[in-house]
């Protein structure tokens, strides 16, 4: 029970919500325990073609527990992101088997498409259902920030992937994927298949680590959770998460310093939109062109993905309705390479224009709707806005970057892990704390010490 203060007295609340799953209101699911751990853990585990991964596993485990824990109605009702990752498997599904000319060579390929998005996705919209969830979970990302940190001090200084070294004696485990000094430093990958995916994956969470474990914390503590990220981000020395890190901390810094304005946000977007209007009156090219030109740390990689944009856009409206399958024949000059580093365009050059909809209506129907829906109290509303926060630097990395592999699973969990906010409908006074094992200490005591 929770515990509302009043004038002279504590009166007990209850709960609004029934416990998500297995795991109890103030733990995390073994699932998801298990799924998040397993993205750091790069081994392979191969089944005859079939190659597997820890974190593979554990969604191929909790796939049909999480499928008939939403079917049931527990995860509240089948909303529009729901129908969304539906079409987007279905339809991809259907667009393999047509480009590929039949089921058997796919089938492998349509199944692991399958865990990756519905089952990442069930996850977090089944076991991520509560407050104290979404903390547990964003507590997790932060100690396994903490546990990778001496590995990637050591891989920015030296250059060996001494993560991967170790896993690979129990193992197969990705290629170390040696890449071009940066700074006069070396690029970090970490338990990654790219280093970009280290910066994705960090660089995304400045968000979550400076409100979410931030809340009712001094300023310097929410301060510090969020330059932890955006050291561990930097650390890939890549220019797409590093803009993904640098607009949460513009997203944040506008919050904190016109907190008192309740318009501010409006005032955001009017700016946001005036700039950009601005920028393209006065320059004699696309205000995309120009954020990738100033933003990217190599001026030979942002015009690549000018390209990318020009030249992949063409090939989606060239094939729109089953797109080119998961071969590399787009449209492009002969030196190009084949490689598409911009994730929200990819699959539509796959799967035809239906599927760009589809994921950018996935995006933001949670986008919109947790934005629009109102927080029941402070601390939901910290965490909102820390979901939030990651979301926009979510959105502004995959122009920028594609995920593939335990990252795109990553991004599945993460979009269905704020939805609980949908349906949570705690007490306008609400006023829990979580402890170090995130449990919930209700109130017993006045604010009158007198009269107690």
């Amino acid at each position: 029970m929770a515990a509302e203060l009043t004038e002279g007295k504590a009166v007990s609340l209850p709960r609004s919500m029934p416990n998500a799953g297995a795991a109890s209101r103030h733990s995390l699911s073994i699932w998801v325990w298990l799924f998040i751990i397993g993205l750091i853990i790069p081994l392979f585990i191969y089944v005859g073609p079939l190659r597997l991964t820890v974190y593979r596993i554990a969604l191929l485990v909790a796939f049909f527990p999480a499928l008939f824990f939403w079917l049931s109605g527990r995860a509240g009702r089948i909303r529009l992101p729901d129908i969304c990752v539906i079409v987007i498997c279905l339809w991809s599904s259907l667009s393999m088997v047509i480009i590929e000319g039949g089921l058997g060579g796919t089938l492998e390929t349509i199944g692991i498409l399958w865990v990756e998005t519905l089952g990442a996705y069930l996850l977090g919209r089944c076991y991520i259902r509560t407050p104290e969830a979404f903390f547990a979970i964003t507590r997790l990302l932060f100690r396994i920030g903490l546990l990778l940190l001496p590995f990637a001090l050591y891989e920015l200084v030296s250059g060996t992937n001494l993560y991967l070294r170790l896993f690979g004696f129990l193992g197969p485990v990705y290629w170390e994927n040696f890449q071009e000094s940066r700074l006069g430093l070396e690029r970090v990958q970490g338990p990654f298949a790219h280093p970009i995916h280290f910066g994705v994956f960090f660089g995304g969470l400045t968000g979550l680590f400076y409100y979410v474990l931030g809340h009712e914390t001094p300023w310097i503590g929410r301060v510090r959770n969020a330059v932890f990220a955006v050291f561990l981000c930097f650390s890939s020395l890549s220019s797409g998460p590093l803009l993904a890190a640098m607009s949460q901390i513009i997203f944040l810094t506008w919050d904190g310093i016109l907190k008192s304005v309740r318009s501010r946000w409006y005032i955001f977007v009017g700016l946001a939109l005036l700039a950009f209007i601005v920028v393209d009156l006065i320059s004699n090219r696309t205000p995309f062109h120009v954020a990738i030109s100033y933003l990217a740390l190599n001026e030979g990689t942002a015009y690549n993905r000018i390209l990318i944009w020009h030249f992949g856009t063409r090939s989606i409206f060239a094939n729109p309705l089953f797109g080119i399958g998961l071969t590399d024949n787009w449209a492009r000059p002969s030196w190009m390479v084949d490689s598409v580093d911009m994730f929200w365009i990819v699959p539509a050059m796959r799967h035809g224009i239906l599927l760009w909809i589809a994921y950018l209506t996935l995006f933001f129907s949670v986008f919109l709707s947790v934005t629009f829906r109102r927080a029941p109290n402070e601390r939901v509303l910290w965490y909102k806005t820390g979901y939030l926060c990651t979301m926009t630097g979510v959105f502004m990395v995959g122009w920028t970057v594609h995920f593939w592999d335990a990252i795109f699973a990553f991004l599945m969990f993460l979009i269905a892990s704020g939805m609980w906010m949908l349906d949570w409908e705690g007490s306008e006074d609400e006023d829990e704390k979580t402890g170090d094992e995130g449990r919930t200490t209700d109130i017993t005591y006045t604010r009158f010490p007198a009269q107690s």
